[in-house]
C-alpha cells in the first residue's frame, strides 16, 4: 500500500517541487527587476538633479552678472550727476559774484545787466 501511495503521489511531489522551483525563480527574477528598476530611477534621478544645477548655477551667474551691469551703470549715472552738480554749483557761484560786482546793489527792481544774468 505504501508503495502505491507513493507511487499516486510521486507526480503530485514532483509538481509540488516544479511550482516551488518556479515560484523561488519568479521571486528571484522579481527581485532583479526590481533592483534594475530602483537603479534606474536613482540614476534618472541624478541626471535630473544635475541639470536643474547646471541650469540653477547658470541663472545665478547670470544674475550675478546683470547685478554687477547695474552697479556700474549706477557708478557711472553717480559721477555724471555729481559733475553736473559740480557745474551748477560753480555757475552759481559766478552768478552771485557778477551780480555782488554789480553797482546799485540796494535797488529796487531789475536793471539791464542783472536781467542779462538770467539764465535764457
Amino acid at each position: 500500500m505504501t508503495a502505491l501511495l507513493s507511487k499516486a503521489a510521486a507526480p503530485f511531489v514532483i509538481a509540488g517541487l516544479l511550482f516551488v522551483a518556479g515560484f523561488g525563480l519568479w521571486a528571484f527574477a522579481a527581485s532583479q527587476t526590481n533592483r534594475l528598476a530602483e537603479r534606474v530611477r536613482a540614476e534618472a534621478r541624478a541626471e535630473r538633479d544635475s541639470h536643474w544645477t547646471a541650469e540653477i548655477e547658470r541663472a545665478n551667474a547670470h544674475a550675478a552678472r546683470r547685478i554687477a551691469d547695474q552697479a556700474r551703470e549706477a557708478l557711472r549715472v553717480e559721477s555724471v550727476t555729481n559733475e553736473r552738480i559740480r557745474a551748477a554749483e560753480q555757475k552759481q557761484v559766478e552768478l552771485e559774484k557778477k551780480n555782488a560786482a554789480l553797482p546799485n546793489g540796494d535797488r529796487c527792481g531789475l536793471d539791464r545787466d542783472r536781467v542779462r544774468l538770467l539764465p535764457r
